[in-house]
């Protein structure tokens, strides 16, 4: 009796750790795809060339896997809030210095817009 119990304990185990980590995979794999379209449709408002396209995917990426991990680990809404608006600061820094000033004015101009279609994946 205590081998079947500790046997069904470790399958229980297993199959949560495969829930987790296919959850955890998911919701990045939403990020990723998030940060590619929000990238190509950045490369279409501002022309990016080929080098800036690059750099403003990995940011887009880092940035929208650390709001998924925040809004995964942290249970305070204020607390995560706050997160955010470090990470949204963040990626701002990051942006300025991959845009030419008029590059970044144009997204600047549109920020409101373009934040709304990155809530879609995270």
């Amino acid at each position: 009796m205590n081998k079947i119990i500790t046997a069904l304990k470790g399958t229980v185990a297993i199959v949560l750790l495969l829930v987790t980590f296919t959850t955890i995979a998911t919701a990045q794999s939403k990020a990723d795809e998030g940060a590619l379209a929000v990238t190509v449709k950045m490369k279409e408002q501002l022309s990016l060339n080929d080098a800036q396209y690059n750099q403003v995917l990995q940011i887009n990426k880092e940035y929208l896997n650390r709001i998924v991990k925040a809004k995964k680990t942290v249970k305070s809404v204020p607390a995560r809030e706050k997160k955010i608006k470090i990470y949204s600061a963040d990626r701002e820094k990051k942006l300025k210095s991959v845009l030419t000033d008029a590059q970044y004015r144009t997204y600047a101009a549109d920020r409101a817009k373009n934040q709304e279609f990155l809530k879609e994946y995270y």
